[in-house]
Formats: C-alpha cells, sequence, structure tokens
C-alpha cells in the first residue's frame, strides 16, 4: 500500500471511529439580537432564558430574554428592565431561578421566568455569578471577594465573605470572584483574580470551601491570568478558564494543572457533559474561540464560527447545548 493511502486511510478511521469531537457542527440560530446576552440557562429543550444588557434603555439596561423554539427567536420578558446590567441566570428546575448583577442586584422568578422580582442582596458589590443546590440553597459571587449564601430561595441572603465595597478595585488588596459552584452544601469552588496594588501585581484565583462557603483555602497555580469561569462535574472533577486562553484542570478537587488550548484569546465560559466532552468558548473583538475536547481536556479542536465573540455556553444534555455571545447572537450543537 502506498504511504499516502495509508495515512489516508488511517485518518479516516481515526476521523470517523475514534473521534467523535468532529462528529457535530454549530449552527447560528440568531445572528442578531435586541440586547446583548452575557448568560444563558434552559428549562427544557425549546425553552430558555438569557440575561443582559439593553443598550437603548440607559435608566433600566437589565434585561431578560425568553425563547420557546429552542433559541431561534427571543423576546424580552415584559416588566424586566432592571436599574443594572444582569451578569448570570441559573434555574434549579422549571420554576425557579434567579439571575444576578451590577451593583449588588439579584432577581428571581418562581413561575417559570414569566415574573422576575428582586431579593436583597445587602451588598453594592457587583455580582459575576449564581448557583444553586436546591430551591432553597444558593450562593452568589462577585466583586470584592463578595459570596453570599441562602437558605430559603433568596428571600433571605446572607454575606459570607466581603460585600462591604462598591467595587473591587481599589487601593487595598481584594479578589473579585468571576464563577463560583457548589456540587454539595459544604463543596464549592470560587475562580478569579487576587489583585495587589501594592504590589502592582495579580494572581489567579482558585479558592475552595468544605463548610458550605464559612471559610476558604486558596488552590495554587502559579500564574497571572484572570479566570472567567469554573465547572464541576462531580467533587474531583473540574475546570477553570480564563485570559490568554488559560485552562486549568483537576481530578481530585485539591490540585489543578495546566491545559494547552491552542488559543491566546480570552475563555470566558465553560461547560462538561461528563467527565471527557466539553466546551470552552470565548474570543475577543471580532474573534470567536469554541473549542472541543472528548478526553477530558487533554487536547482541543477550534470549532469557531464566526467573528463574534462568544460570552457563555450552556448544555441541557449531550443532545442540547448553545451558546451565546457579542450582538446576542445565539448558536446551537447539531450532531
Amino acid at each position: 500500500m502506498r504511504q499516502t493511502t495509508r495515512y489516508a486511510l488511517i485518518m479516516t478511521l481515526y476521523l470517523g471511529v475514534f473521534s467523535p469531537i468532529l462528529a457535530g457542527q454549530w449552527e447560528t440560530l440568531q445572528k442578531v439580537g435586541d440586547f446583548d446576552f452575557f448568560s444563558l440557562a434552559f428549562i427544557s429543550a425549546n425553552e430558555g432564558f438569557a440575561v443582559g444588557s439593553d443598550p437603548f434603555d440607559y435608566e433600566k439596561p437589565g434585561a431578560i430574554g425568553h425563547t420557546t423554539n429552542s433559541g431561534k427567536t427571543w423576546k424580552k420578558v415584559e416588566n424586566t428592565a432592571f436599574e443594572s446590567d444582569l451578569k448570570s441566570v441559573f434555574f434549579i428546575d422549571k420554576k425557579n431561578g434567579w439571575a444576578v448583577g451590577a451593583r449588588g442586584l439579584i432577581v428571581a422568578t418562581t413561575d417559570g421566568g414569566q415574573s422576575w422580582e428582586p431579593q436583597t442582596s445587602k451588598v453594592g458589590n457587583g455580582l459575576s455569578d449564581v448557583c444553586f443546590l436546591t430551591p432553597k440553597t444558593g450562593f452568589v459571587a462577585g466583586e470584592g471577594e463578595t459570596v453570599l449564601k441562602t437558605n430559603n430561595g433568596g428571600k433571605r441572603w446572607t454575606v459570607l465573605s466581603g460585600g462591604s465595597q462598591a467595587s473591587g478595585f481599589g487601593d487595598d488588596d481584594t479578589s473579585v470572584f468571576s464563577a463560583i459552584q457548589f456540587v454539595d452544601e459544604n463543596t464549592g469552588w470560587v475562580a478569579g483574580v487576587r489583585i495587589t496594588p501594592s504590589t502592582q501585581g495579580q494572581e489567579t484565583l482558585i479558592q475552595k470551601t468544605v463548610d458550605g462557603g464559612q471559610t476558604w483555602v486558596k488552590q495554587p497555580t502559579n500564574t497571572e491570568d484572570i479566570l472567567e469561569d469554573i465547572y464541576f462535574v462531580n467533587a474531583t472533577t473540574g475546570w477553570a478558564v480564563g485570559e490568554n486562553g488559560v485552562i486549568f484542570g483537576t481530578t481530585d478537587g485539591e490540585t489543578w494543572k495546566t491545559m494547552s488550548s491552542g488559543s491566546e484569546e480570552k475563555l470566558r465560559s465553560v461547560r462538561f457533559i461528563d467527565a471527557e466532552t466539553g466546551w470552552a468558548v470565548g474570543g475577543d473583538m471580532g474573534v470567536n474561540v469554541i473549542l472541543q475536547t472528548t478526553d477530558g481536556g487533554q487536547n482541543w479542536v477550534d470549532q469557531s464560527n464566526g467573528k463574534l465573540f462568544a460570552y457563555d455556553i450552556f448544555s441541557l444534555d449531550n443532545n442540547h447545548i448553545w451558546l451565546t455571545g457579542q450582538n446576542a447572537v445565539i448558536m446551537k450543537y447539531v450532531k
């Protein structure tokens, strides 16, 4: 057999049999929307919500979008104009959801997103991420080392740390938490950056708690990159992504290893559907980055589609995966 023919046959077998990573593609459902979507969550294969900022409403830019056709079209939810941008949305089930944003804003729904009501966060800091374990128990993270907790669905939020500053930046050393995730009521992580104005430096930040957020222990990475997102599929297996294409992975929930993403662009969101298959998305002006792995992050394949960068990726299951990005672009992964 000729060498070139043999090589082609091997590659065909590899791509067709051993590499499901190339089995699907990203389809653009919406090229441009009425406002910027920073985060999205679906409660079924057809129905989902996205939160962000309405650039045409200067007084109340915070907005929530709603789709009932799997992301093809979106409408702004009535009476959801809030005084601050919304950065993150999370649904624990089909009825109960929360969204958080700038200046300590938290809003919640108990009727499947038909109506949203503000909750009292007790802080003025920018809030970056929200996660819930049950309809009652949830956590929020943000600027100024802020971590909040509720045990009653947000009727009352407790400030576990931070929250005393109106911003995450100033003359004092501080931490900015970009992402938070708990796998049970005791075990969770925050990711972001530690800023030290006194030395004009910064440090990549990952911290873990095993007592429900009362105390946090630093998990070193020995880097300076700002982390944007963190995601765990169980108590030991997780990933964190951030600026300059950085990706970290852990298989014991304690130590983190740098993974090669093949990109130098900012990665804003990471999502895995199991311990092997996942995506990291991001980019910057004019650059779209979509990376996929099927070996737990050891190798990543570029699936970038277009020039609009991505803000967030969400998976309902292995057949329903969406991302949102610049100008409210919506894409869906189609096998």
